[in-house]
């Protein structure tokens, strides 16, 4: 298989088994770390490997490393959801799955609604399909609103993690942005410089504008998150019962 042509601000650098998109006015640390590891293996398992390695449940697991340059940066395999997840996997046919995350990624920067900027993609031929991975760099001291909520927080600390996902949403409203797959793990909480907390928004490729005055996507994005909630309690992992998503729902979203 090909390299594909880059988007704008982007590079091609061929690799032995991989090729890669890198930011071009970015300073290149992230082949030097993987060089240093061994290129024969796969971005994602020599993060894996690193010895300060840090891990993070996703579609498929998600794991992060600090870089020769200090940073912490956040390697993720991209894979399908839903009945074509059981078939396709992580196997993509072309660039689009990148190309979507990068442009959408690009919007969201532009409207300042938060989300991780996207540094590298990585692809790894295999036969007429590719595997991807995205790089990003890690949000200080962040976690999920899963794992925020897993912690029991007060009343406190509650009121101040839903003020940030309470912005982040009316943010996707003023725009006309629905995110289909709006689920509490993509939703990014770390402390703010001024107090209380910021939310990020992950997992952009499926991202889309309904256009000016869509007045669908707002309650679209709220009932999509509030059954991830119901979901995440039924597993077990949020940390809280659904009797109590409806007292944490409305907590979120006060009636006025």
């Amino acid at each position: 298989m090909k390299s594909f042509p880059p988007p704008p601000g982007f590079q091609t650098v061929k690799l032995p088994h991989a090729f890669a998109w890198l930011r071009t006015n970015r300073p290149n640390v992230l082949l030097p770390f993987w060089r240093k590891a061994g290129t024969h293996l796969r971005l994602s398992e020599v993060v894996r490997r690193h010895p300060e390695s840090l891990r993070f449940s996703g579609r498929l697991p998600v794991f992060a490393a600090p870089f020769s340059d200090g940073k912490t940066w956040v390697v993720r395999t991209c894979a399908h959801g839903g009945w074509w997840g059981r078939v396709a996997r992580d196997l993509y046919l072309g660039p689009g799955r990148a190309l979507r995350e990068i442009r959408a990624s690009e919007r969201l920067a532009q409207g300042k609604i938060p989300t991780p900027r996207i540094e590298a993609v990585i692809f790894y031929p295999t036969g007429l399909f590719c595997r991807i991975e995205v790089v990003t760099v890690f949000v200080p001291k962040s976690r999920d609103l899963v794992q925020h909520l897993a912690r029991r927080p007060g009343i406190a600390e509650r009121t101040r993690l839903f003020s940030a996902v309470r912005k982040l949403l009316d943010q996707l409203h003023r725009h006309d942005i629905r995110h289909p797959d709006l689920n509490a793990r993509n939703i990014l909480l770390a402390p703010s410089p001024r107090g209380g907390f910021s939310a990020w928004l992950l997992d952009v490729d499926v991202v889309r504008s309904g256009g000016s005055g869509d007045q669908g996507a707002d309650p679209a994005n709220r009932h999509r998150l509030l059954r991830s909630l119901f979901k995440r309690a039924r597993l077990g992992d949020l940390g809280w019962s659904e009797a109590e998503v409806t007292k944490l729902w409305r907590e979120l979203f006060p009636r006025r």
